[in-house]
């Protein structure tokens, strides 16, 4: 079979299946006799009936709605970018075909095959584009085949994460340290949200034709005003400043794969922001 056919053969499921219509999320509530105490005190705040002139209440806080910053806002719809990329045997072009584009030569097997595709698409946000937020609907298609004819019982192993890498002026401040890294941030910071991992055993000649999708969204967000504080260790100012800036998204695509004889491999990331 040559490996056009092949790569038909495998796209066969994902085209029989219809295309459904970060770790960033890492939220978690307060204790909960925290909420329950604030919202006993949101309940009674609102049961008393306002003066003519009395002061606005305090600003929500986390223990009352888990996400202040964010409470009552609209959203807002910032953008979409799409990667691609194969897996396969031989990424070299077929005589008289073009050149697979974003192709990765698997390893023989049963050896594993490192997965670091970096730039494969981007946007750019204008500056004020979100407040204190930015959120993900992440959906992958992934379509697959696993082998084993090494003639023994053999691990698998297939691990896809879309990286993101947020570019901003704000960043370049030499005096910026990444914790990450220890190292100046250098224009730009990186998150990661896992999507595809499986593994398991396959037995002498077994093969196997798998697909992947089911969209992932926002809970604490890709990256917001709190965690530039919080993690990134940035200042209340400069985290302002950084969503009041323009913002570069580069997407890619990192992980591994064993016993994986070719792959077609589609993420999809819908932005949106307060």
């Amino acid at each position: 079979m040559t490996r056009t056919a092949l790569f038909a053969a495998l796209l066969a499921p994902a085209v029989a299946l219809a295309a459904p219509p970060p770790e960033a999320d890492s939220f978690r509530s307060p204790p909960l006799a925290d909420s329950l105490a604030a919202g006993q005190q949101t309940i009674a705040r609102e049961a008393k009936p306002a003066k003519a002139g009395a002061i606005a209440p305090t600003a929500l806080t986390i223990e009352e709605v888990g996400d202040p910053d964010t409470f009552g806002k609209p959203l807002k719809w910032l953008g979409l970018v799409s990667i691609n990329l194969l897996l396969t045997d031989n990424c070299s072009p077929v005589a008289g075909e073009p050149a697979l584009e974003n192709c990765i030569q698997l390893a023989p097997a049963p050896a594993t095959t490192p997965i670091n595709a970096t730039d494969l698409a981007s946007i750019t946000l204008p500056g004020r584009s979100a407040e204190t937020l930015l959120c993900h609907w992440q959906t992958p298609i992934v379509s697959y085949s696993l082998a084993n004819y090494t003639g023994a019982p053999a691990q698998y192993a297939f691990r896809l994460s879309p990286t993101y890498r947020f570019e901003s002026e704000v960043l370049d401040d030499p005096a910026l340290i990444n914790p990450a890294t220890g190292l100046p941030f250098g224009g730009s910071l990186s998150t990661t949200l896992t999507s595809v991992n499986r593994f398991g055993t396959l037995q002498p000649d077994d093969y196997e034709v798998q697909y992947e999708s089911g969209t992932r969204m926002c809970i604490g967000g890709v990256l917001s005003q709190r965690s530039l504080v919080q993690q990134w260790g940035l200042t209340e100012a400069q985290a302002r400043r950084f969503f009041r800036r323009p913002i570069t998204i580069v997407m890619g695509l990192s992980g591994n794969a064993r016993l994986v004889e070719s792959a077609s491999i589609n993420f999809g990331t819908r932005f949106v922001g307060d």
